[in-house]
């Protein structure tokens, strides 16, 4: 399934990128920051919605039993911008972000962890912005799917896209479950 995700979001990607280019010579870079762009505000309208005293949520009945908490979203979202975004950049990630792909403890309320997550996309804008068009291999972030050796910032950034619509498909079903109408739903 993941690997289905990612060819339909490199083929959706490909197909975007020549129509626009066509029309005006974006970059992959600049059509990446297109992307970062609307995702980040649908994800912030999403944060917004949901109330702080509901952060906590998570559905724990049948295949639910387990799953991240409404918070534990967003911050393993925001973990994962500056994992692969640190790959994109050659750098380590920052000092509060772990492996473990859950983000800093130190982020709690609805305050921080929105803060936090629009910092991540701030640092997978600057890693857009690395994306050389040659196609350049990196190393393969220790999260990615890639197998060593054959990742590039492009390729990188599309995993890091298609991971986030994921979680915020997630994040849209923990809004309903609280009888609240996602944002993107209303107009």
């Amino acid at each position: 399934m993941k690997t289905k995700m990612l060819f339909v979001l490199v083929l959706t990607s490909v197909c975007f990128a020549q129509t626009s280019k066509a029309k005006s010579n974006r970059t992959n870079t600049q059509i990446l920051d297109f992307i970062l762009d609307f995702q980040e505000k649908r994800l912030i309208e999403v944060a917004d919605a949901m109330p702080a005293e509901k952060y906590s949520f998570a559905p724990r009945s049948g295949e639910f039993n387990g799953v991240r908490t409404f918070a534990e979203q967003l911050k393993h979202i925001a973990a994962d911008n500056y994992l692969l975004g640190a790959g994109m950049l050659g750098e380590n990630p920052r000092g509060d972000v772990n492996d473990d792909e859950h983000g800093s403890a130190s982020v709690k309320t609805k305050t921080q962890i929105i803060a936090y997550l629009k910092g991540s996309f701030a640092y997978m804008h600057r890693a857009a912005a690395a994306i050389d068009e040659a196609k350049s291999p990196i190393p393969t972030p220790h999260i990615s799917p890639w197998p060593d050796g054959t990742a590039t910032r492009l390729g990188v950034a599309i995993e890091d896209c298609v991971h986030t619509w994921d979680h915020y498909g997630q994040l849209v079903e923990y809004l309903r479950l609280n009888g609240i109408v996602p944002p993107a739903s209303r107009n």
